[in-house]
């Protein structure tokens, strides 16, 4: 879902569990209000520069970030340069055959997904 589609409160919601995972993959700590804040800081961000973006590709940019970055502490900086940089990867992949795609990007396309699993149907 778009993040200009998706209302603050539920918006918020995910920033503390994007925030809340990240901070225990970095090793860093925070407190419930200090993780509120910069949850809110997150969402309004998100809202106002990141709209047409999916939250999948929020939490991606955040993975990714977190595992192939030598930023280490989180703040507004890191995340707004993880961000942009997986925005890009989207952008610079927007006309390309799906067989080409930036393997960074199979979580936006299921048909990926389901060639890796090979023969296993998945039940839903």
């Amino acid at each position: 879902m778009k993040i200009q589609n998706i209302e603050i409160e539920k918006l918020r919601e995910y920033c503390i569990e994007i925030l809340s995972k990240s901070f225990m993959e970095l090793g860093q700590k925070s407190n419930e209000e200090d993780l509120f804040s910069f949850a809110l800081i997150l969402a309004d961000d998100l809202k106002r520069d990141f709209a047409t973006l999916e939250i999948e590709d929020i939490k991606n940019a955040f993975r990714l970030g977190i595992r192939t970055t030598d930023d280490f502490h989180l703040n507004v900086k890191t995340y707004y340069k993880w961000i942009k940089t997986h925005r890009q990867i989207i952008w610079d992949n927007e006309k390309i055959d799906p067989e080409f795609i930036d393997k960074r990007l199979d979580y936006k396309n299921p048909r990926i997904g389901m060639q890796k699993i090979g023969n296993i149907k998945l039940l839903k």
